[in-house]
């Protein structure tokens, strides 16, 4: 019986060695070696964090050097404290900008590195947050837009002034400005003290606009050396178009433009068709034109809408989380097998709440043994007493747990079926979440069983504690049975937790090595 028990504690002891060196590997792979990288802490202030939150990526250069690790809200603003791997230094005059990603819009801090410093930012560092160049780029977009602008007037006034009705239209122009002058003269010399107010205002924005200038001077510098390359680009390209123009390819090209004279032509005829449509619509006619037409049914169709915003909102706040935990169980238990799993998924839609929906394998559910005593008579009438040890597996080997968790800060309470029995739990969160400890209370009364050997008490006691050595990899020990007969069975274990976050890079990076 001894060597059989240390076989099986062997077994176990193999795999779950051999299932944590797997992943341990695989995360080191994925986020680095925790404990030979050393990292360094800074943080910034930012008026909106916009979707930023503990854990979120923090960049450079496109490459995730760390993470969020909290948010303190400020009277203006926010400061976000973030960590970055030991081995990248960030040079004085870097700037935090806050960028999105991908389809589902994942926000992420970029840190844009100062490349003509020298000096670099000690740990604790707060590292600013740079508007004005975000600004400065969307004026040059405004000031493209204009000129496109500008170049379509000048066409349509070629083509208006070009004939000689227009010359005398611009004749007539000319007069009536003149006309208009001669009214402007007289209106300026009535208000003349409010145009010089008006001239001192707009002197007073013009000092500031340099004022403004002067401040970013370099910036202004790097925008005009920008556009000079994109000049040059530019005639680099046009050149390349001049050689596509001509020889072989201007039969193509002019084949691509009689092709695009004949879509244009379908786009004419899908034009007037929409405007049919329109005009309907427009009338009131079709389910279309009523739904715009009539006042209530667009008022429904809103509520309705915001109905279905405001159901799907949690959906897309959710955030996933996967936990295993195998326990090893002391060798004294009375109930075969001594290693327990535990296999969970906490689904949460807010940061103080979640729902735990996940399955349990533990040594509590699996066979007993039992002692039957039967007496017989011999011939000559004296009694026979003998023993039969049978064990049974009438229990279900698989337990259920479904629990809703609420959390206060560093406490928190959860309520459902833990192993498939009602019960409540308590746990606490110490060091940022590093280390939890809990005390779950189910299982009410004695156990059904009619062994011997059977669990007696008024409730299950079971107390651990987690201790997390990364973010992912975690240690735990504790007891359970507490507070019943015959004692209670001491364990110790290890766990994985993986986010949806973790499961996004795991498989960001199996696509990369395809």
């Amino acid at each position: 019986m001894f060597e059989r028990t240390i076989t099986t504690e062997l077994k176990v002891g193999i795999f779950t060695v051999a299932a944590l060196a797997a992943v341990g590997t695989l995360v080191l792979t994925l986020e680095g070696n925790p404990f030979t990288s050393r990292a360094q802490k800074f943080n910034t202030v930012l008026q909106n964090v916009g979707g930023v939150g503990p854990r979120t990526q923090v960049r450079t250069s496109g490459v995730q050097v760390g993470e969020v690790e909290s948010i303190d809200i400020l009277p203006k603003g926010a400061k976000v404290n973030f960590r970055v791997n030991g081995t990248i230094k960030i040079p004085k005059g870097s700037y935090i900008e806050l960028r999105s990603r991908g389809i589902l819009g994942d926000v992420y801090l970029e840190i844009v590195r100062n490349e003509e410093s020298k000096e670099e930012l000690e740990s604790g560092a707060q590292i600013p947050q740079m508007k004005e160049f975000n600004d400065m780029g969307t004026l040059m977009s405004s000031l493209g837009s204009i000129a496109q602008d500008l170049q379509t007037v000048s066409r349509t006034l070629a083509k208006v002034f070009g004939t000689g009705d227009g010359q005398s239209t611009l004749q007539s122009i000319v007069s009536n400005v003149e006309k208009i002058t001669a009214e402007a003269r007289d209106i300026v010399a009535g208000q003349k003290e409010n145009i010089s107010l008006t001239l001192e205002a707009l002197r007073e924005s013009v000092t500031r606009v340099n004022t403004m200038l002067g401040r970013h001077d370099g910036r202004i510098d790097e925008i005009m050396l920008a556009v000079a390359d994109a000049s040059k680009d530019m005639k680099i390209f046009s050149g390349e178009l001049k050689k596509i123009m001509t020889g072989e390819n201007k039969h193509r090209v002019e084949n691509i433009i009689a092709a695009l004279d004949d879509s244009m032509q379908s786009v004419r005829q899908a034009t007037s068709k929409v405007q049919l449509i329109v005009d309907k619509v427009e009338k009131g006619e079709g389910t279309i034109g009523q739904l715009i037409a009539k006042d209530d049914t667009a008022n429904e169709l809103k509520m309705t809408l915001k109905s279905v915003q405001d159901l799907l909102k949690p959906a897309a706040k959710l955030r996933i989380e996967v936990d295993y935990k195998g326990e090893l169980r002391s060798s004294e238990t009375q109930y075969v097998g001594d290693a327990g799993n535990h296999f969970n998924l906490r689904l949460a839609t807010r940061p103080d709440r979640y729902y735990l929906l996940g399955v349990s394998d533990s040594p509590q559910s699996r066979r007993i043994s039992e002692v039957r005593k039967t007496t017989t008579k011999d011939s000559t009438g004296a009694e026979i007493t003998r023993e039969e040890t049978t064990s049974s597996e009438d229990r279900t080997r698989i337990k259920y747990n479904v629990q809703f968790a609420k959390r206060f800060d560093n406490l928190g309470v959860r309520f459902g079926l833990f192993e498939s029995y009602a019960g409540v739990a308590g746990d606490l969160y110490l060091f940022s979440d590093k280390l939890s400890t809990s005390i779950e209370v189910f299982q009410f009364g004695d156990d059904p069983s009619e062994a011997e050997n059977r669990s007696k008490g008024k409730a299950r006691v079971k107390g651990y504690a987690n201790l997390f050595v990364t973010p992912n990899i975690y240690l735990t020990g504790g007891a359970d049975n507490i507070g019943r007969s015959p004692k209670p069975i001491q364990f110790f274990g290890a766990g994985l937790r993986f986010s949806d976050d973790d499961l996004k890079a795991v498989i960001g990076a199996a696509a990369l090595a395809k």
